[in-house]
Order: C-alpha cells, then structure tokens, then sequence
C-alpha cells in the first residue's frame, strides 16, 4: 500500500531547515566558507577543491574529480558568466563530462546541480533521488497538473527550475530560498521508494 506524500506546509519546511541545518552545520559551514573564499572558476586548484570538497561532503560518489575540475576550468569564462545571471544550461555543461581514463561521457547532474547552487543558491534548485522520489510521489496530489506525466526531472535542467518555482508558489512557500525547500524535499525522499518504479540516478552518484 502506498504511503500518502507530506503535504508541505511553511511550518513543516522550517522544522526540515532546523533539523537539517542541526545535524550538518559543520559540513555547511566548510563548503558555504569555502565557496564563498573561491567564488571564481578561473584558477584550477581552486576549482579542484571546491569539486573535491563537494563531492565529498555532500557524497556525489564522483570518482573522477580530476576530470570534472578540468571541465568546469576549461569553461571557466562561460561558467562564471552563468552562475551569476543564474543560467539554467550551464549545469548541462558542468554535469557531462568525458573521463579521460576511458575516453567515454559521463553525466554528473547531481553533482552539477549543487556546486552551481553552492556558488548562487537564489536560482539554482538543487536534485538528486530524493528530491526526485518526493517530487513524484507529488503525481497522485492536485500538483500532479505541474508535472510532466513521463518525463523524469533530471532530463531538463530548466524544466526542473520550473517545477521548483511552481512548487514554491503552488504550496505558498514563497518566505523559503530554493535551498531551504531542498532541506525539506531531502528529508521527504529518505523514505523506500513506494511507487514500484526505480528511482533514475546519475551515472556516478546522486
């Protein structure tokens, strides 16, 4: 029997904040402070770090850190452009990578998805499965209209914006940043998946 998803209400969303910011201030506190002494992707030890932390800290399971400071510092000019304006298709750019171990492609969306949120968390919502599961238990709820009835969310990242401001407007939580509501959809998604449909990740790590 499936299990009725939580509806959220602004006082639930600030109890998920409180926890969460309760069990992880160090890790927030290290990655806020170390995003926000390299804001920059022009320097490549800068970038390294900021990729190794992350992938660490937040356990993105990315094995090739190399590579994916490589590409984000090779587009450096791009990247940073982006991340202030709070474009949407720079994380297509961060998150495909080629390793060069294998020669082959691989998509960090998780991954790309945070460190852009990291550097500017006001327009860059962040995913991985369990902000996914929640999002799709939502499809049995009045915010099924707002979903695309196939479509995963990972697929667009843009279209992923887009249901994160619906959502915030649809359950009037207007007073919560993107990052706040992430600490709430995080908290949602720690449970079994329930819908008998695989949860998709990324190839290396949610």
């Amino acid at each position: 029997m499936n299990t009725a998803p939580c509806t959220p209400t602004a006082e639930l969303v600030q109890a998920a904040c409180e926890e969460f910011d309760r069990e992880n201030l160090i890790v927030e506190q290290a990655l806020k402070e170390l995003f926000s002494q390299y804001p920059a992707n022009s320097y490549h030890p800068h970038v390294l770090l900021k990729v190794v932390a992350l992938n660490r800290l937040y356990s993105t399971q990315i094995f090739a850190v190399y590579d994916v400071a490589r590409n984000i510092f090779q587009q450096a000019q791009d990247v940073d452009r982006a991340l202030a304006i709070g474009s949407p298709e720079i994380v297509d750019k961060i998150a495909k990578v080629t390793i060069s171990a294998t020669g082959k492609e691989r998509t960090n969306y998780s991954f790309a998805t945070k460190y852009c949120s990291w550097h500017n968390p006001a327009k860059y919502p962040i995913w991985d499965s369990r902000v996914d599961r929640y999002l799709r238990s939502l499809k049995q709820t009045p915010f099924a209209t707002f979903l695309s009835a196939n479509s995963y969310l990972w697929d667009y990242y843009q279209e992923f914006v887009r249901i994160m401001s619906d959502f915030r407007d649809f359950y009037r939580l207007g007073s919560f940043t993107f990052k706040e509501i992430d600490k709430f959809l995080w908290s949602q998604g720690a449970a079994p998946d329930k819908t008998n449909r695989p949860v998709r990740t990324e190839k290396s790590g949610t």
